[in-house]
């Protein structure tokens, strides 16, 4: 495998002292969309009551509209929100008053816990019960799919379904799975937190098809400022805020009551926002193909990196994931030596300057690699070694 570093050290703000293999939890940004989020807060702070009085709303539909084309949302039903996790909490609270006792709320055994926390919360307030799927191990979508198929019953009244989980880096299903809801009639919120610069992305046709919600982040794979999310909804679904501001007075606002109750929430640093579409131009001129090479290019090291990684701790490797199922961030199974508790490790590896998940599932221990611009394949062989220092290896 032959992946050199494309976009050197220098241009993000990482430190170029630690080895950077977790994208997928934090992102990390290029300096210049860095250097366009501050020249906005200037423009703020400079005069803040003029800002927001006069600039504000015109500048953040500008900034929806870039960021709705990018991930194929409508921008009309499209609100920014903190990330993923909120848009997820503004869905389900949204959902709420058409669930009762006795309901059951269904998702699968790779929700991302904080969200699995929420519909959790939400059950139990509700009386309802939650029904969790099992994602076959080895994984296989066909099975998934009749799986998920099989948990659907008279009194499904919800789903959440991750379109790329945390924990595994695996690309569900999502579409075919929407298409069993849609035929029983279920709402689903779809926690696409991974999915916008990882995969293409369309979240009106997935509308169309059936996602009632779609949340993501634009600060992970796609690079903007932290606290940079947004919830697409779905025509004729039911919204509700978290915070109930200015923009529940019908004189409030823009036109959009959707935008005018979700925009506005109180005041708030609106520059990880309006710096994504400097974001997504950025990463683009990062190489020559656009977005359209760095998803591919970072598909490929992904499963590079899985491969030299297994490689490198020996052993033979279990069935691992089909590459249809990867997108740009990738899980190898590790056991660990006795008395080297998962968390110890974690620490340990931190400390030594890498930045690397070590991941429970159940009852597997994994580590899950990241690939964007500043990854190359070397990194998979120096991480090998690091771990060969703690006699972790391959689990079989």
């Amino acid at each position: 495998m032959s992946s050199p570093i494309v976009s050197p050290i220098s241009r993000w703000a990482l430190d170029p002292g630690v080895v950077h293999l977790n994208h997928g939890s934090f992102g990390g940004c290029l300096r210049a969309t860095l250097a366009a989020a501050a020249a906005i807060r200037d423009r703020v702070e400079g005069s803040p009551m003029r800002y927001f009085v006069t600039r504000w709303q015109a500048e953040l539909d500008e900034a929806r509209t870039a960021a709705a084309a990018f991930v194929g949302a409508d921008p009309a039903r499209t609100a920014f929100v903190a990330n993923a996790t909120t848009g997820v909490a503004l869905a389900l609270a949204s959902c709420a008053e058409a669930i009762g006792a006795g309901d059951e709320l269904v998702t699968t055994d790779h929700a991302y816990r904080a969200c699995r926390n929420q519909l959790d919360r939400l059950a139990a307030a509700c009386g309802a019960g939650v029904v969790v799927v099992r994602v076959p191990e080895p994984f296989d979508a066909d099975a998934l799919v009749a799986a998920f198929a099989r948990a659907l019953g008279p009194r499904t009244r919800l789903a959440l379904v991750d379109h790329i989980t945390s924990p595994t880096a695996l690309i569900l299903p999502l579409e075919r799975m929407l298409d069993e809801l849609a035929a029983r009639g279920i709402p689903c919120i779809v926690d696409g937190a991974h999915a916008p610069g990882q995969i293409a992305l369309d979240v009106a046709a997935l509308a169309a098809r059936g996602a009632t919600y779609y949340a993501g982040n634009f600060h992970k794979w796609v690079c903007a400022p932290k606290s940079s999310g947004f919830l697409a909804v779905a025509a004729g679904a039911a919204w509700r805020p978290l915070v109930t501001s200015h923009g529940a007075s019908a004189d409030y606002g823009p036109p959009n009551r959707l935008h005018a109750e979700l925009d506005w929430g109180g005041t708030h640093d609106p520059a990880p926002h309006l710096a994504v579409p400097a974001a997504i131009a950025d990463v683009a001129e990062e190489v020559g193909g656009g977005w359209p090479e760095v998803r591919a290019r970072n598909h490929a090291l992904a499963l590079g990196l899985r491969a030299r990684l297994a490689d490198a701790l020996g052993g033979t490797p279990p069935a691992l994931p089909p590459a249809a199922a990867i997108g740009a961030m990738a899980t190898v199974p590790i056991a660990l030596p006795p008395g080297l508790a998962p968390a110890a490790l974690q620490l340990q590896l931190l400390e030594r300057g890498w930045e690397v998940p070590v991941v429970e599932h159940g009852a597997r221990l994994f580590v899950r690699v990241s690939a964007h611009l500043y990854n190359g394949a070397a990194d998979a062989d120096a991480f090998a070694r690091e771990l060969h220092a703690h006699r972790v290896t391959l689990a079989i």
